[in-house]
């Protein structure tokens, strides 16, 4: 069980975020825009999704804004699929684009291989005169 942060201007599909989370046991806070946040909410967040194209503050510049504050994966949600937008939305720290319309399926495994990641042991690879070993730290 996680919790996750969604932030989009469309009511609807929070709605439909929430109930599809929700499903797989994760605790889900959503908010219509950028202003909603507080600093407590986004430290509570274990994963943030985000809706690029909102009035007011968009995406790219939220995430700007709370990528010091945060270190759990934050996921675009996004018509703006073009290869300029990508570029920008992973060099403000995002981790991840979900290009609208998108199906539940794939919102739902998207968040969950996010969510996995962060779970894992650190691993590292250690190589000892030609022996390579893992060794958790």
């Amino acid at each position: 069980m996680a919790n996750i942060l969604a932030v989009d201007d469309n009511i609807e599909l929070c709605k439909l975020i929430r109930t599809a989370l929700e499903r797989d046991g994760h605790r889900v806070e959503t908010r219509l825009s950028g202003a909603e946040l507080t600093e407590q909410l986004c430290r509570w967040a274990d994963c943030i999704l985000l809706d690029v194209m909102m009035p007011g503050e968009d995406g790219f510049s939220l995430c700007g804004r709370i990528r010091d504050e945060v270190d759990c994966p934050i996921l675009f949600l996004t018509a703006r699929a073009e290869d300029a937008a990508l570029v920008q939305g992973f060099g403000l720290g995002a981790d991840d684009y979900i290009k609208k319309p998108f199906s539940i399926a794939e919102l739902r495994a998207r968040v969950n291989a996010h969510l996995r990641r962060e779970a894992r042991s650190p691993v590292r690879t250690m190589n000892r005169g030609g022996e390579i070993g893992r060794a958790h730290v």
